[in-house]
């Protein structure tokens, strides 16, 4: 349905009396210069109701656009969180395996550290800090 079409609608359902009171005129016009009148009226109204259809159309494709983007940088820090905790369950997988400090050799000690030495780039990967997707 055309946005015309339903503003003939909109109208025919609207009392007679509201169009009168925008448009008055004298009541000694012929019925066809009248008919003209009220037509012109109309039209100008439509337009109008166009118009403002024009303008709500515009505003609410910009609001979804804000709502798209908003949604793609949700998603993309749930991914950010979800490798997160992933390595964080695995870091704790690894500490799991070690042995008590109370049970550690002298002789092995040395090998013990080792293990538990994480290179500096490793802990500078994190997907927060990724400088082509600025999360934070």
């Amino acid at each position: 349905m055309s946005t015309l079409e339903t503003v003939r609608i909109f109208l025919t359902e609207q009392p007679l009396e509201g169009l009168e009171k925008l448009y008055q005129e004298p009541r000694e016009l012929p019925p066809e210069e009248r008919a003209q009148n009220v037509t012109r009226l109309l039209r100008k109204q439509a337009e109008e109701v166009n118009t403002e259809w024009e303008k709500l159309n515009l505003h609410s494709a910009d609001w979804q656009r804000k709502i798209d983007e908003a949604l793609e940088r949700l998603q993309e820090l749930q991914e950010a969180t979800d490798e997160l905790d992933l390595k964080l369950r695995q870091a704790e997988m690894i500490k799991g395996s070690w042995q008590p400090v109370g049970d550690l050799l002298i002789d092995s000690l040395q090998d013990q550290l080792e293990k538990v030495k994480v290179p500096v780039p490793i802990l500078l990967q994190s997907p927060l800090r990724d400088p082509e997707k600025v999360l934070i």
